[in-house]
């Protein structure tokens, strides 16, 4: 559908996505899909001709739209006309690439209706992402602007193995990383501990530093940022010696499965300037939901076992998101790592403002901060004359309530308005 070349948007306040002051009555000039001009009511200069499309939210706040930087498009059926995944090796068995990507293309229109216009897929297998990127290109899927990492770079055997981006030695990973490149990859996205996959160990590192190092060095000669997986504390000093550029998860755990804050690696994380997505809402769900079954039976030994591994993962990564923003002033950026659900967005950003960030921290970290990060700060991530006009607009405050951006009033993304997603139940 045709859209309007140029378009006014007026919104009752507007916060920009920088960090400064909200300005209230505000007014966003867009032409051609571009931020043209931004000010306020009365101030800022309008088009003066015919065919102008005009969008008035004098109670809305309006923002940037948002930012996921970790993503698994090809999983994601939770909550989806009650389908459930169960586990990584469930899937990966059961689903092939065609439907990995069918999933894909319905995760992507979830999620921008969540006001999630740019995101970050961290690993999917074979070219399933790389084809989706070309649907959305031919215009045959509603997506968020995608940034793809394509098949994770993992030891033989490591975390997202059937992924099939096993690469082992420097000069294995050198090799991995330019094939991902010559197929398209956005950024490298390496496995440097184990996760969830059945036959690897959270609490060990996978690549040492050598490897990493190539892997860092390679990816920028490049032109490609690079970011870890790294649930053992290990991987996370090993991430750090060898310059990668951000981290996920950081999970603290030790190698007898504890989770310990270690504040000199929190300290290292800081002066070096790396940013971390921490993911924090991964387990939370899974938590909830197993919580409820216990108020109306008893679990099963197994079904305790796994609420109490996941009570303990939950608390500790509020608490040590808490411990970097707060004691160490660490760059967070918000991701959902959404491998069971999407659409769920805001929950990480609720989990953050528990934590301890402040309302206005917490949108930056899903706006202009993460944009930063992951490079796309040239195009989103603010509400500024030059970038491209992804915008939402929600009813409530955020910097009030930060679950107001659980419900969009509108989503915009390169000057389109975005039809919401609906579920065949609605």
């Amino acid at each position: 559908m045709d859209i309007p070349s140029t378009t006014v948007i007026r919104a009752g306040t507007l916060i920009d996505g920088t960090g400064a002051a909200p300005l209230e009555r505000a007014v966003v000039v867009i032409e051609d899909g571009t931020i043209a001009a931004v000010g306020q009511k009365g101030k800022a200069p309008l088009p003066d001709r015919p065919g102008v499309r005009e969008l008035d939210y004098p109670e809305g706040y309006l923002l940037p739209g948002l930012i996921d930087a970790h993503t698994h498009l090809m999983f994601g059926t939770v909550g989806n006309h009650g389908y459930h995944d169960g586990p990584y090796e469930t899937v990966i068995e059961r689903d092939t690439d065609e439907i990995m990507l069918l999933r894909a293309a319905h995760n992507t229109h979830i999620h921008l209706s969540a006001g999630v216009t740019t995101l970050r897929d961290c690993g999917a297998r074979n070219r399933v992402t790389f084809d989706l990127r070309e649907g959305a290109r031919q215009g045959l899927v509603t997506a968020p602007r995608l940034l793809l990492s394509g098949r994770p770079v993992t030891i033989t055997g490591g975390h997202f193995f059937w992924c099939n981006g096993e690469a082992d030695g420097e000069d294995g990973v050198r090799e991995a990383v330019r094939q991902l490149v010559k197929e398209g990859s956005d950024f490298i996205k390496i496995m440097a501990s184990g996760g969830g996959t059945a036959i690897t160990d959270n609490r060990k590192h996978s690549y040492g530093v050598g490897e990493l190092r190539a892997i860092v060095e390679e990816a920028h000669v490049h032109g490609r940022l690079t970011t870890a997986h790294c649930l053992a504390t290990q991987s996370m000093v090993n991430a750090l010696d060898a310059g990668v550029d951000m981290m996920e998860h950081g999970g603290f755990i030790e190698p007898d499965g504890s989770y310990i804050f270690r504040p000199e690696v929190a300290e290292r994380i800081a002066r070096q300037g790396m940013y971390v997505s921490p993911t924090v809402q991964t387990g939370y769900r899974g938590r909830e939901a197993l919580l409820e079954q216990a108020r109306s039976s008893p679990l099963d030994p197994v079904e305790r076992l796994r609420l109490d591994a996941l009570e303990a993962k939950c608390e500790s990564q509020v608490e040590f998101l808490g411990r970097l923003w707060s004691e160490w002033d660490v760059k967070i950026i918000a991701g959902t790592d959404a491998i069971q659900t999407f659409g769920d967005y805001c929950l990480g950003l609720e989990l953050q403002s528990q934590a301890g960030m402040s309302n206005m921290e917490v949108v930056k970290s899903a706006t202009g901060g993460a944009a930063r990060a992951i490079g796309m700060d040239d195009l989103v991530g603010t509400v500024e004359a030059g970038k491209a006009a992804d915008l939402i607009v929600v009813e409530r405050d955020p910097l009030e309530d930060i679950a107001a951006l659980r419900t969009m009033s509108m989503v915009m993304r390169d000057g389109r308005v975005i039809v919401p997603y609906r579920s065949m139940e609605e």
